[in-house]
């Protein structure tokens, strides 16, 4: 359920990250960075030849220059593709963290209660919002809204979860032994 409110608002939030540490946030940032453009591209009749103009560059750019091909179709694959590129940042997370077993689980926890509550959300925001008394504008500018607050609460919900099941659930391998002690 992505418009130019929600987009503008996780690209923003994306950069906030990057900038604090999390670097797999970066492809986030621009794929969403871009997907504003197209979205405010569909309002705007000057930023749409504007856009447009820009993507045909490139497309010709492309059509010469394999590595711009490339980066053409990884920029069009991303804007497509922000959740993936999410749990990709959310892997590497993981993989840069000192104590791997507790950002895993807080990582799952978050992400996968963050994609629920996106799901139920664009299911149940398209119900709600039609029946506010709004025009098509401050249709998109609610529902935007609305969106980002679904998914940022499951995302904070998934997180508090995460570090309560990671405090209870402590993995030790014992390099010695070679086993496995699981204490809840």
């Amino acid at each position: 359920m992505s418009n130019a409110v929600s987009s503008l608002i996780f690209a923003c939030r994306n950069v906030d990250k990057t900038q604090n540490g999390e670097i797999g946030r970066a492809p986030v940032a621009a794929a969403q960075s871009i997907n504003v453009m197209n979205e405010v591209a569909k309002y705007n009749k000057a930023i749409a030849k504007g856009a447009e103009a820009t993507a045909s560059i490139f497309n010709k750019w492309a059509d010469k220059n394999k590595a711009v091909n490339y980066a053409v179709k990884g920029v069009n694959w991303a804007t497509k593709n922000v959740n993936p590129l999410i749990c990709v940042s959310g892997g590497l997370k993981v993989a840069m963290a000192d104590d791997k077993t507790t950002a895993a689980i807080n990582e799952v926890a978050a992400l996968s209660t963050m994609f629920a509550g996106e799901g139920i959300a664009k299911k149940i925001l398209p119900k709600i919002v039609e029946k506010l008394p709004l025009n098509k504008k401050m249709s998109a500018i609610v529902k935007g809204l609305l969106f980002v607050a679904a998914s940022m609460s499951s995302y904070s919900l998934g997180e508090v979860l995460g570090k309560d099941l990671s405090k209870q659930v402590k993995v030790n391998w014992d390099f010695r032994n070679g086993k496995i002690d699981q204490t809840a």
